[in-house]
């Protein structure tokens, strides 16, 4: 799910960098970004080349001065939030599905806050991932339930086989109508532990590597090759 992400802290960073650039200049002036400790966060002067890194630390290390008086609590937690995403995608940590729809949903709620025309583009990127998440989660639910399900057909099944068994031992051709009644009842189970949940989950195109596929997990992009990254050069601050 790593490209996911990085597809999602990209559309942060280009959604979110020109408001954040328009505030700093609102309360701080035009030359804010020549304050010390600023040039220490940012990469460019242009808010275009901004990453998702120096959008966030810009947030947090301006939300007293700036921010708060836009923003909320909320919009804060997110922040947050989407800081440490960041920093467990730019060191490679292994996330899960549904930390990766955690992360793409608070990426859209932030945007959308800011009122940002970027809030779609999140918005298709976690749907996509909501119908991966949606799909994992029901095979998982179905697997443990038919589990269950083939244990007690299988335990109720041996039972009644013995008791057929010995009863039919008292009849002539006591063994031809035992081997049967077990060839009958071990068809059964044996259809029942073979079902297997199919989900029609139709055509639909990845959100990580925007490819066209049938099914409920991307065959591109499952398992990743993940390459090395190399997170961009900033402050000791920002991390």
């Amino acid at each position: 799910m790593q490209n996911s992400i990085s597809t999602g802290l990209q559309i942060l960073a280009s959604g979110l960098a020109p408001y954040v650039d328009d505030m700093l200049r609102r309360r701080l002036g035009d030359n804010w970004q020549r304050a010390g400790n600023v040039t220490q966060i940012i990469n460019s002067a242009d808010p275009k080349q901004w990453d998702a890194q120096v959008v966030l630390v810009l947030m947090w290390d301006h939300w007293n001065q700036v921010f708060r008086h836009d923003l909320g609590f909320v919009e804060r937690s997110l922040v947050s939030e989407l800081r440490e995403f960041r920093n467990r995608w730019a060191h490679q940590k292994q996330v899960s599905l549904r930390d990766t729809y955690r992360c793409l949903d608070s990426i859209e709620r932030l945007l959308r806050a800011t009122n940002s025309e970027s809030a779609e583009k999140a918005g298709k990127l976690r749907k996509e991932t909501l119908k991966l998440l949606h799909d994992q989660e029901l095979v998982e639910t179905s697997v443990s339930a038919r589990d269950w399900f083939t244990a007690a057909v299988t335990s109720v099944c041996g039972f009644l086989i013995v008791i057929v068994v010995l009863e039919y031992l008292r009849q002539p051709l006591s063994w031809v109508l035992a081997a049967m009644t077990a060839i009958v009842f071990a068809r059964f189970v044996f259809r029942i532990t073979r079902q297997r949940l199919v989900v029609n989950t139709g055509p639909r195109q990845c959100g990580g590597c925007s490819r066209v596929y049938y099914g409920s997990i991307c065959p591109y992009c499952q398992p990743i090759t993940i390459s090395p990254v190399t997170p961009p050069t900033v402050g000791s601050a920002a991390e």
